[in-house]
């Protein structure tokens, strides 16, 4: 399990543990923590880990991470929900369900993340049309960048009627972002309160 010592990018240790995270050390000693592990499911079987070492901003992965569930699906199918809140990454979905629990009234909320950023919605969108239908929003709280407003464009165009865009608070780029920068309650009730 990946429990660190204290918040990691603003995310307090209970919540890596609750979103089955992995700790990976070094494959020279064996005892230097080098990655972080995000597990993958297809149809909520465990397929593979998509990996994030802590010193650099890259991914690579142990199984299958391609052409599966959206990550933390097997996480929402728990959760009875009209709504399905979409991200951009793993952190990003971690920090916005911390957020929602701050603002909101729930231990849990229905979050997932993109399984390549933004540009891979469609593909993610089209994957699992069949067990999107079960949600009557699917709200987006993707990254306030290019990438980002084009994904929300390309989900507007495949399902107009379920998208709702989430706002994120004033010059902040996404919910890990709003975390870090103290505005987690903020970015809580935006991320709740859109039907309003």
């Amino acid at each position: 399990m990946f429990k660190p010592k204290k918040a990691y990018r603003g995310i307090p240790p209970k919540h890596f543990i609750k979103w089955g995270c992995r700790l990976l050390y070094s494959e020279f000693d064996g005892k230097t923590p080098y990655a972080i592990g995000f597990p993958y499911s297809d149809y909520c079987e465990l397929t593979g880990w998509k990996c994030r070492p802590f010193n650099k901003k890259d991914f690579f992965a142990f199984g299958r991470t391609s052409n599966v569930d959206m990550f933390g699906w097997a996480r929402a199918t728990q959760l009875s929900s009209d709504t399905l809140w979409i991200t951009e990454g793993e952190y990003d979905t971690i920090a916005l369900e911390y957020c929602m629990i701050l603002a909101g009234e729930y231990s849990m909320y229905p979050v997932v993340s993109l399984s390549q950023g933004g540009g891979s919605i469609s593909k993610n969108l089209e994957c699992m049309e069949d067990r999107l239908g079960k949600y009557k929003y699917l709200a987006l709280v993707l990254d306030d960048d290019k990438v980002g407003r084009l994904a929300e464009q390309t989900a507007l165009d495949m399902f107009p009627a379920k998208i709702k865009i989430i706002s994120k608070p004033k010059g902040i780029k996404d919910a890990n972002a709003a975390l870090k920068a103290g505005l987690a309650l903020e970015m809580g009730r935006l991320a709740l309160n859109f039907k309003k």
